[in-house]
């Protein structure tokens, strides 16, 4: 049987097409979003969060201006810490269902204590109360999941801070006609190559590894193994790893790196070659050459920034076929709330 979750995560660049060319025919009023804003704050929880890990760092990098992330539930609890920071701010709340209390209730405390501010909110809900509290809302319904987990609108989330960033910078976005060109057949591949993982996946311990634009995107990889699955999984940025939990990388092991470039790929590989060593098993994803010991995923070299929603991509099929494999529903893992509004 193929769940709703299946064919959000299976057929997503369907919904990233969508995503794309809306982006495009709506561009010209980023640049008056953007203008005259002297910091760029992002704010989100859960999922959104992580997307915001990702999408903060494409922008700081590509914008070249250094880029604040705040969890919206430190802003509710500690609410004093995040006064008198922000000189006319742009606050960007990307939040699936623009309903979740502690999103609501930090971007009234940050309006309440910046007069100059703008919010910009990412939605997939229609006529949610975040829209209400945005001076701009980019509106992605396509996105919406019918499962619980976030999958695709994960995805769509860091795919549109990507755009921006290139839109803003002056980039071509050439790259994405090669990617939509080729998406179905990446994806297929990637859903061969999770089943085939899963099927050699006995009571694993499993642990996601990345960096950089990578790194929201790798932690979302281990977050949707434990919606999705229930099954503890772990994220470190990749050299940290080498700085105490590699002890954990035994026999059993599963380690999923996903190697950002060419930059120092002889640490990464002599963490590699230690983790093999201790009987652990990685799986390296993106990747132009095979490493002796690995199990290698290739893809197309996109960038770093698309390379590293196809990771999220890879490890939201493994979490599907794996759940399927431990006998639970991949729609409704337990009972997983889609949004907290308590």
């Amino acid at each position: 049987m193929n769940y709703h979750s299946y064919q959000e995560i299976r057929y997503g660049y369907q919904s990233l097409k969508q995503t794309f060319d809306s982006i495009i025919k709506n561009k010209e009023w980023l640049y008056a979003i953007f203008l005259d804003r002297n910091d760029i704050v992002f704010l989100g929880c859960g999922a959104s969060y992580w997307a915001s890990v990702s999408g903060a760092a494409i922008m700081q990098k590509k914008l070249g201006k250094k880029i604040t992330l705040l969890k919206a539930a430190d802003v509710v609890m500690s609410e004093d810490n995040y006064k008198f920071l922000y000189d006319s701010p742009l606050f960007i709340v990307p939040s699936r269902s623009g309903q979740s209390k502690e999103t609501l209730q930090a971007t009234d405390i940050l309006k309440n204590a910046y007069p100059d501010h703008r919010v910009l909110s990412i939605t997939m809900f229609e006529n949610n109360p975040l829209m209400k509290l945005s001076d701009v809302s980019i509106f992605l319904p396509w996105s919406e999941e019918i499962s619980v987990c976030s999958t695709r609108s994960f995805n769509n989330v860091v795919v549109t801070m990507l755009l921006i960033a290139m839109i803003l910078k002056g980039e071509d976005l050439g790259e994405f006609d090669k990617f939509f060109a080729m998406a179905e057949t990446i994806y297929a591949k990637l859903d061969a190559c999770a089943r085939e993982i899963v099927n050699k996946m006995e009571n694993p311990q499993i642990a996601t590894l990345g960096a950089g634009v990578q790194y929201g995107a790798v932690i979302a990889g281990a977050y949707i193994l434990v919606e999705m699955a229930q099954w503890l999984s772990s994220f470190y940025q990749t050299l940290e790893y080498r700085h105490g939990p590699i002890v954990t990388a035994k026999e059993g092991s599963w380690i999923f790196i996903s190697s950002l470039n060419e930059t120092n790929v002889d640490l990464e590989n002599g963490l590699i070659r230690e983790i093999l060593a201790q009987g652990g098993q990685v799986v390296l994803f993106g990747r132009d050459k095979d490493l002796d010991g690995t199990i290698s995923v290739k893809v197309e070299q996109f960038s770093e920034e698309l390379r590293g929603s196809l990771f999220t991509t890879l490890m939201q099929m493994i979490a599907y076929h794996f759940s399927l494999k431990l006998g639970l529903n991949p729609d409704k893992p337990g009972d997983l709330n889609r949004f907290i509004t308590y």
